[in-house]
């Protein structure tokens, strides 16, 4: 889980991109904010979903030749009735997004290197087909099986295909769990993709909490600093240490759990790396000043 240092450190950054002259509202800030902050879990999410994919999709490919190898015999035994041609038109064109499966899986193969702390970007987009392509082959299975279904004698002589396609369908059940890790979160393929996004996502919702809160108060927040700091006006001050006076303030005032000291040197520490050179001691007199008055 990420630190309540965390926690804050990215509130003050949002706060601050949010009130930035000529900068994007609050309200239309936060996915571009989020793409930004995120960026390395969304890394680590890349590559084990990467990882797990190549591992799920072991055995594959002697699944796919076995296909092959009895796509023959059974579009002779389909071409025997006339009628069926909506069948074996359907096998055609399953069998030729078979075929693009491997390639995908070798572009992921290629893209996917564990040892790098930010993957290529080319890697997201070469999962993201293989899950497009994926629901594809899933929902054309489905549909030739229900085709097969009027022409029950055909349908009985295709059974080596048939458990070649179910082999294959087994195959795509494993990737769909990659896709949505949240529906197979106890699965320890799977487990470590879903703790990431939970993590991503509780992260986020803390963060946003935070920062929404602050923004909603931050009239109020104003008026009190404007209490401490003589001629105060928010655009004099650099926009970090606004930033974070606004949530000590917050704090201060409506975070009766946090000790006010506690919230005072966690501001310094964050002005210390965030801030300028005056910053630790400009913070530290104005909450100092602004929790007496809370007192």
């Amino acid at each position: 889980m990420h630190s309540r240092r965390a926690i804050r450190e990215s509130a003050i950054q949002f706060l601050y991109c949010s009130d930035l002259e000529g900068g994007a509202a609050a309200e239309n800030l936060s996915e571009t904010f989020w793409e930004l902050a995120l960026e390395s879990d969304q890394s680590k999410l890349i590559k084990a979903s990467a990882k797990a994919v190549l591992h799920l999709n072991q055995g594959r490919e002697s699944r796919h030749n076995k296909l092959v190898e009895r796509s023959a015999d059974s579009i002779a035994i389909i071409s025997t009735d006339p009628e069926a041609e909506k069948v074996k038109k359907a096998l055609d064109h399953l069998l030729k997004l078979e075929s693009k499966w491997q390639s995908i899986i070798d572009r992921i193969q290629r893209l996917y290197d564990p040892g790098v702390e930010t993957p290529d970007p080319e890697l997201s987009a070469a999962l993201n087909d293989l899950y497009t392509l994926n629901s594809q082959l899933t929902d054309l299975r489905t549909r030739w099986n229900l085709q097969l279904q009027d022409f029950p004698y055909i349908n009985k002589r295709l059974t080596p295909i048939k458990a070649a396609i179910d082999g294959l369908q087994r195959v795509s059940d494993r990737i769909v769990m990659v896709q949505n890790p949240k529906e197979f979160a106890d699965h320890p393929d799977i487990k470590h993709i879903q703790e990431t996004n939970d993590k991503m996502e509780s992260f986020r919702k803390e963060v946003d909490s935070l920062s929404r809160a602050i923004v909603s108060k931050k009239a109020e927040l104003d008026s009190t600093i404007e209490k401490i700091v003589d001629n105060y006006k928010p655009e004099r001050i650099d926009p970090v240490d606004r930033a974070i006076l606004r949530l000590g303030t917050y704090e201060i005032f409506f975070k009766e759990e946090i000790p006010a000291p506690v919230t005072i040197n966690e501001c310094i520490e964050i002005s210390r790396r965030f801030g300028s050179n005056e910053s630790p001691r400009f913070i530290n007199g104005v909450l100092d000043k602004i929790a007496k008055i809370d007192a």
